[in-house]
């Protein structure tokens, strides 16, 4: 009698010898060769490649540098944490949202599948930026956001091996006024529908401290992080980073947040 035990890729095949009586291999039972399977190759850190091709800097090229905070929290895997200490970057980022027009944030509910203005749930105003707009202030963000996302690959090897990834979708600048915020518990990959399908990993960037409460709550994990300019949080976009941000009752947040698409 055989029986196929699989481990991973490794394929064994354990032959036991059977006669009445009994389980095991008796004396006089026929011998079998054990067949041997040669052992898949799995991708090594190694050869994990970077993010779609990205021409990602590296880290002593600019200014950002990892971030301990959530070294001491056991439950944090996967998530990355990293400051940008140019405060010109993040004040550029900043002046993006004070010079545009902002629109108030909206949602889809249970009872509404057309996204609605519900403060209950998300109390925000808004400007979104295109991948490639060319003001400058966008793109020194792009450049640290890059930098990010390198040092991201470099403690997480396989998030880069298994299909190219980019910045391919509106980055949102986002105001909470004193008592907003995204209220409710959601993750950023609902469903198959695009763009939300081909989300790979989020990031967020705070673009001031806030002291009175105002952090970010992740669920599962059991953590919130506080707001602190430039602290630039990286995270997968699954169920698993369920979160939502806890209002501050006397100041504003202001955020850069978007995902990293798998490409076609």
């Amino acid at each position: 009698m055989k029986f196929l035990l699989l481990f991973g890729h490794a394929s064994i095949v354990y032959s036991f010898a059977t006669k009445k009586g009994g389980f095991g291999a008796a004396s006089t039972a026929a011998k079998t060769k054990k067949k041997t399977i040669k052992k898949k190759e799995t991708p090594s850190f190694a050869t994990a490649t970077k993010p779609a091709g990205d021409n990602v800097p590296q880290e002593n090229a600019l200014v950002v540098r990892r971030y301990p905070i959530l070294d001491q929290v056991a439950n944090s895997q996967f998530m990355g944490s990293f400051l940008i200490d140019d405060e010109s970057i993040i004040d550029g980022m900043m002046k993006l949202f004070d010079d545009a027009v902002p629109i108030r944030g909206v949602v889809s509910t249970q009872s509404s599948a057309v996204p609605i203005v519900d403060k209950s749930v998300k109390d925000s105003f808004e400007t979104s930026v295109l991948p490639n707009d060319p003001r400058p202030e966008w793109k020194n963000y792009l450049r640290v956001l890059k930098a990010c996302a390198g040092l991201y690959v470099q403690d997480y090897p396989y998030s880069a091996a298994y299909g190219a990834w980019s910045l391919i979708s509106r980055t949102n600048i986002q105001r909470y006024p004193p008592s907003g915020g995204y209220k409710t518990f959601h993750t950023e990959r609902t469903g198959a529908g695009e763009p939300e399908g081909s989300r790979h990993l989020v990031f967020m960037t705070y673009l001031n401290d806030v002291t009175d409460q105002g952090g970010t709550e992740f669920i599962h994990q059991n953590i919130t992080i506080q707001p602190v300019k430039g602290l630039t949080l990286i995270w997968p976009a699954d169920w698993t980073f369920t979160h939502r941000g806890v209002p501050s009752p006397t100041q504003e947040k202001t955020i850069a947040t978007g995902w990293f698409n798998f490409l076609p």
